[in-house]
């Protein structure tokens, strides 16, 4: 093996390395480009899944309502497998009722853009609230922890306008500008 190294001569020395270095920079590129696969693959990932949010929302069309509301922030559908808190909300619907509507969540289909929501009465909400839920994509589960305070920021106080003889008015133009803020 020493004699076949010494008789190589400057022009074999120069395929040798330079083999070498060809190797060693496709070994490299096929790396890099593994990496670049896999970070590709977790950005479409993050940009096509679904995300579920819950929040609090209050509306007056002529008396306060709060609702809970379920909304898919995604890009794709959500099903919800597993949806759990550490509140009682039985004797906090809108409503006498001995069904806890909470856990209907469970086996849900949201679409994106899609919320569920749930009527409240806002005096027996009392503290934050944390909800562990865990729903699934066509493709992969997602799990997650949340601590939210659904009351907060939602029974900011509002103007409304008064309009003596202009109803009809007011609300053409009230939906005409909830079209116009939606596009």
């Amino acid at each position: 093996m020493k004699d076949f190294f010494n008789a190589l001569t400057p022009s074999d020395w120069l395929q040798f390395w330079g083999i070498i270095s060809s190797l060693a920079v496709s070994i490299i590129a096929i790396i890099i480009s593994l990496f670049t696969m896999r970070q590709n693959s977790k950005m479409i990932e993050e940009s096509s899944r679904p995300v579920i949010g819950i929040y609090g929302q209050s509306i007056n069309p002529g008396a306060p309502s709060f609702y809970l509301v379920v909304k898919n922030f995604g890009s794709s559908l959500a099903t919800i497998t597993k949806f759990e808190t550490d509140f009682d909300f039985t004797d906090c619907y809108e409503f006498d009722t001995d069904r806890n509507f909470i856990t209907e969540f469970v086996n849900t289909s949201i679409a994106p853009g899609q919320s569920r929501i749930c009527r409240l009465d806002y005096q027996k909400i009392n503290r934050p609230i944390t909800f562990d839920i865990e729903y699934k994509s066509s493709t992969k589960t997602y799990s997650e922890t949340m601590i939210i305070d659904i009351k907060s920021g939602v029974a900011l106080l509002t103007g409304k306008n008064c309009t003596k003889g202009n109803e009809l008015h007011s609300i053409s133009y009230t939906l005409q500008e909830m079209l116009q803020k939606n596009l």
